[in-house]
């Protein structure tokens, strides 16, 4: 049975609003120590912003009309947000107290790759609010532009490369500042290479910070009570950014930028004109 448009309408916005209590209900349980509140949180939070994006195709449109692209990109995410994981765990930088051995599938399969394209519906939706969509096009072309679009993933590669060695074995001491080090360089690039593709790079560029910010408040404030994740002192860049150190809103801007990176380069650049 067909539906009308106005069925459609009607039954996407009562699908928004289930999803949307759906993530307050789940934030509400980790402020009141639930440790498993994550998983909730991430998924309605991904329905519930990802109907609401749905006219801007983005990753629930995605899943909807081209599942084995959606399945491709999910796969990129969430293998790209293990390595960074297992970095992290090897650089003791957190830990998990509820999950051990297999249950740890469910972090890599499950926990990151929702966490990830929550964030990515969180900047489409952010991205729409200010009218700044989201639209990855070729701009006339520079020696600057063609430059940066070269070295930009090159950078990445190596970040890439960093993490991977990081995650195998490499010691905290060299690894971590590494690391820090070319993810900085990294996230710098990037920001100049999306100037080339966006229509409003200073707009967008705050943007991608506002994303980030509320994204780091939004998942850390509950676990700060619920404790699913457990920061440990990191042994290199403590110095505090708004009471937090600056390690941290490295790996916000990371977790932010990650995401939008492949959704960039696995579904957007198809679309680029």
């Amino acid at each position: 049975m067909r539906l009308s448009k106005e069925q459609k309408f009607l039954y996407s916005r009562v699908a928004i609003l289930i999803a949307s209590v759906g993530w307050i209900v789940s934030a509400f349980a980790g402020f009141k120590g639930f440790p498993f509140w994550y998983g909730g949180f991430v998924l309605c939070f991904w329905l519930a912003f990802g109907m609401i994006n749905y006219k801007e195709k983005s990753s629930v449109w995605l899943f909807h009309n081209k599942p084995r692209l959606f399945a491709l990109f999910y796969a990129a995410l969430a293998g790209t947000l293990f390595l960074g994981d297992q970095f992290g765990l090897n650089m003791h930088l957190w830990f998990y107290p509820f999950y051990k051995g297999f249950a740890l599938l469910f972090v890599w399969l499950g926990l990151y790759p929702f966490g990830g394209l929550a964030t990515l519906e969180l900047l489409y939706f952010l991205s729409s609010y200010f009218g700044e969509p989201l639209r990855f096009e070729r701009r006339p072309e520079t020696r600057r532009h063609d430059f940066f679009d070269v070295l930009e993933p090159l950078i990445f590669l190596a970040m890439i490369g960093v993490i991977v060695k990081g995650a195998i074995g490499i010691g905290p001491e060299i690894g971590a500042p590494v690391a820090i080090i070319i993810s900085i360089i990294w996230i710098l690039a990037a920001m100049v290479k999306i100037k080339f593709h966006i229509r409003h790079p200073g707009h967008y560029a705050l943007i991608l910070v506002l994303t980030a910010l509320i994204a780091a408040i939004s998942y850390e404030l509950p676990n700060a009570i619920a404790r699913e994740w457990v920061y440990l002192d990191a042994p290199f860049l403590n110095l505090s950014a708004l009471g937090l150190p600056l390690w941290f809103w490295i790996l916000w801007f990371l977790f932010t930028l990650i995401p939008l990176r492949l959704w960039i380069f696995l579904v957007l650049h198809q679309k680029m004109k």
